[in-house]
């Protein structure tokens, strides 16, 4: 009879353990550091560094293809290209964004960072928001990286930042 009980106390107290220590780190996240160090030191070409590679776009482009079979992709040079130009103006827009709150970027400090899975029904891959809590002398504020995915291991960014002052 205590077979049964032991038996469900061990998975109980795997699952338990197993969910609480695999959370993993963001904030030592190469998106992260990147993100923080781009914004510190108001570098467009270290936020860039986050972005999927072409690697990750060709590894991606066949889970879409099987996701969304009749959505048209553009190629890999194309989908590269728009992710960089967007990706630039969003930057200069939440650095313009925070000047204009009296941010002083260099001086910023990153409090905390959270993480919210955000998945996406149509494609098995984790993704979800990353919010940098940050503080730059008596202003704080948020950084949300939207829609990252992990792709092979590393988490990208697919979406635009958004900073919202607290």
């Amino acid at each position: 009879m205590k077979s049964p009980i032991y038996l469900l106390f061990f998975i109980t107290s795997f699952l338990v353990c197993q969910t609480s220590f695999a959370q993993e780190n963001f904030e030592k996240t190469k998106i992260v550091t990147n993100v923080f160090k781009a914004l510190k030191k108001q570098k467009v070409k270290i936020f860039l560094k986050s972005l999927p590679t072409k690697d990750d776009i060709t590894y991606l482009i066949p889970v879409e293809r099987a996701a969304q079979p009749d959505k048209d992709i553009p190629d890999v040079d194309t989908i590269i290209s728009n992710f960089k130009i967007d990706a630039s103006e969003n930057f200069r827009k939440v650095i313009k964004k925070g000047n204009a709150f009296g941010i002083d970027w260099k001086d910023i400090i990153l409090q905390k960072v959270r993480y919210d899975a955000n998945p996406d029904p149509g494609i098995q891959m984790e993704r979800g928001n990353i919010t940098l809590v940050c503080k730059s002398n008596d202003k704080k504020f948020l950084i949300v990286i939207r829609k990252t995915y992990k792709i092979r291991d590393t988490w990208r960014l697919m979406d635009r930042i958004k900073f919202t002052l607290l």
